[in-house]
C-alpha cells in the first residue's frame, strides 16, 4: 500500500558515476531509519542542469550532489537552489577532502558536507537529519535573526552562535527531540533551556537527568521511579525522573553514559510514550519534550556497539552542535564584559571596564574548558580586582596555557628569567594566533579582525609587532 502523500519525502541525488548512485540506492535501502508510514522516493539525475529542471517540475524535500559534475558544478548547482528555495537542504559529497572545500561549500548555504567514499551508516544518519530539518523548513518560515542575539549566558553575535540561536527557535516550534552536542562547557544546558522556554512546554518543569550518576542498582528506580514493596526497602512510591518531567521537557544530559540496558527502556518511553514504574504492572502515558546532549561521538560509540543504532537514529532529529569557544572568538569580549558586570554587582566592586590588553589576552587563549572557564576567570578577576579595572595582568595568571603554549618553540624559554619567559610565551601564542585567523581569511586583514573580536586598527598593530616582515 502507498503511503499518504504527506508521507512521502522526495530525495534528489544528482550523480554521473553509476557505482556512487549504486551504493547510494543500498544506504536508502539498509540503513535509512523511516517514520512510521513514511516513503522515501528518490529521483535521480546525472547532471546540474537536469537537476534543475527536477527542481521546476515537482517538489523535492532534499537534494544530495557530487560537487564535481559535467557542465555546471555542485558549487554553481547549490547558489541555483539557494536563490529557488533557502528551505530545500543540500548535502554536497565530494572525494575532495579539503578544509577549503568543505568551508566553501558551507558558506554557500550547503546543510553538510560528505567527503568520500562514505559510511553507509554515517551517511544515513546524516540524510535523516536533513529529512527532519527540511520537514521543519517546510512547515514553518524561518526566523529572521536581525538583533544581537541573547539568553541568559548564551551571548553572542558570530555567525556560529547565530546559526545555534535559529536552530534553537526552529526546535522549539515541534516537539521532537533534539540532540545537543559540543565539548564540556558551551553551554548546552542553557541551550535546552533555551528551547523550553520558547516552546510549548515553558510552563511545564524543565527536568535535568544527568546520566552519568546513575549507579547500576538504582538507575531503573530513578528513572522511571518504583512502587511500594517493589523490592527491598521500597517502603512507599516513588516518582521517577522521567515522570516528573511529564508536561514539560526532560533533558537528559551527557546521554553517552546511559547503560545500554537502559537504552532499550528510554528507546520505549520515546518511541510509545508510556513507562512503567519498577514493580507496577500499569503503564504510564509520557508527554513530554526529550532533549539530549553529550560530549561523545556517539556514531563512533554505535560502530563500537557501545550505544543503539536505533536510539541514535531516534534522538537525532534535530541536531545542535555547539561551537569551541576558541571557534567563536568574536564572542569573547561580549561574554567577558557580561561576566564582568555580573560579578561586579553580586561581589558588590566598582569594576565597570574591561581593557583592551586584557580583552586580546583573553581572544588568544584556546580555552579548553570553554564558555565554563571563562565565566571562572572573570569571576576570580572581579573578585581579586583593586580597582575599577581589570587589565591584562589581571587575568594572565589566571590562563592554564596548554603544554604547547608552555613550551614555546624550543623550550628555550626555560632558563630565562621569568618575566622574559612569560613574555615570549605570550609573543609566541600572539603569533600563531594572529597567523591563523590570516590564514583562514586569505591575508583578509578587515575580516580576521572582525572574527577576532578587536578593531582593525589594533589588530593591524599586533600583526605589524608579531609578524615582521622582509617587506
Amino acid at each position: 500500500m502507498n503511503a499518504p502523500m504527506d508521507k512521502v519525502f522526495t530525495i534528489l541525488f544528482v550523480e554521473d558515476n553509476g557505482g556512487d548512485v549504486e551504493m547510494f540506492l543500498r544506504t536508502i535501502e539498509d540503513e535509512l531509519p523511516r517514520e512510521e508510514d513514511e516513503e522515501v522516493e528518490l529521483v535521480l539525475a546525472a547532471r546540474a542542469e537536469g537537476g534543475l529542471k527536477i527542481l521546476d517540475e515537482r517538489r523535492i524535500d532534499l537534494v544530495i550532489t557530487e560537487i564535481r559534475l559535467p557542465g555546471m558544478n555542485g558549487i554553481e548547482f547549490l547558489q541555483r537552489i539557494q536563490a529557488r528555495d533557502r528551505r530545500i537542504p543540500v548535502i554536497i559529497m565530494s572525494w575532495v577532502d579539503t578544509v577549503d572545500t568543505a568551508v566553501e561549500a558551507m558558506r554557500c548555504g550547503a546543510f553538510d558536507y560528505v567527503t568520500k567514499p562514505f559510511e553507509k551508516m554515517d551517511l544515513a544518519a546524516r540524510i535523516h537529519r536533513a529529512m527532519r530539518i527540511s520537514e521543519i523548513l517546510f512547515r514553518y518560515e524561518p526566523a529572521q535573526q536581525t538583533e544581537t542575539l541573547s539568553s541568559k549566558e548564551l551571548i553572542g553575535v558570530s555567525p556560529p552562535i547565530r546559526h545555534v540561536m535559529a536552530m534553537i527557535e526552529a526546535a522549539a516550534r515541534v516537539q521532537s527531540t533534539t540532540l545537543i552536542i559540543g565539548e564540556t562547557g558551551t553551554g548546552k544546558e542553557l541551550i535546552a533551556r533555551a528551547i523550553h522556554e520558547r516552546s510549548a512546554e515553558r510552563d511545564g518543569p524543565f527536568q535535568v537527568v544527568d546520566c552519568t550518576t546513575f549507579s547500576e542498582g538504582t538507575v531503573d528506580s530513578e528513572l522511571f521511579g518504583h512502587v511500594r514493596g517493589a523490592f527491598t526497602g521500597a517502603v512507599g512510591d516513588k516518582l521517577g525522573l522521567i515522570e516528573r518531567g511529564i508536561g514539560g521537557t526532560l533533558f537528559l544530559d551527557e546521554i553517552g553514559d546511559l547503560p545500554l540496558p537502559l537504552q532499550a527502556k528510554l528507546l520505549r518511553v520515546l518511541e510509545e510514550g508510556e513507562m512503567r514504574a519498577v514493580g507496577s504492572v500499569q503503564m504510564k502515558k509520557v508527554s513530554a519534550r526529550f532533549i539530549a546532549a553529550t560530549n561523545q561521538e556517539l556514531a563512533e560509540k554505535v560502530k563500537r556497539n557501545e550505544f543503539r543504532k536505533d536510539l541514535f537514529f531516534r534522538l537525532n532529529v534535530m541536531a545542535i552542535k555547539v561551537p569551541p569557544l576558541r571557534d567563536r572568538s568574536q564572542d569573547i569580549p561580549l561574554l567577558a564584559r557580561h561576566f564582568m558586570a555580573r560579578y561586579a554587582k553580586e561581589f558588590g566592586k566598582p569594576v565597570t571596564d574591561l581593557l583592551p590588553s586584557a580583552v586580546t589576552e583573553l581572544v588568544a587563549y584556546p580555552w579548553p574548558g570553554n564558555v565554563r572557564e571563562l565565566r571562572n576567570v572573570m569571576e576570580r578577576a572581579v573578585m581579586l580586582a583593586k580597582g575599577n579595572r581589570i587589565s591584562s595582568s589581571d587575568v594572565l595568571g589566571m590562563l592554564q596555557f596548554t603544554d604547547q603554549a608552555r613550551r614555546g618553540s624550543d623550550d628555550d624559554y626555560l632558563v630565562l628569567p621569568y618575566a622574559k619567559a612569560k613574555e615570549k610565551v605570550l609573543e609566541d601564542f600572539s603569533r600563531r594566533y594572529i597567523q591563523s585567523k590570516l590564514d583562514h581569511h586569505n591575508g583578509n586583514v578587515t575580516h580576521a579582525a572582525e572574527e577576532s573580536g578587536l578593531p582593525r586598527p589594533y589588530f593591524y598593530e599586533i600583526m605589524r609587532r608579531f609578524l615582521k616582515t622582509d617587506k
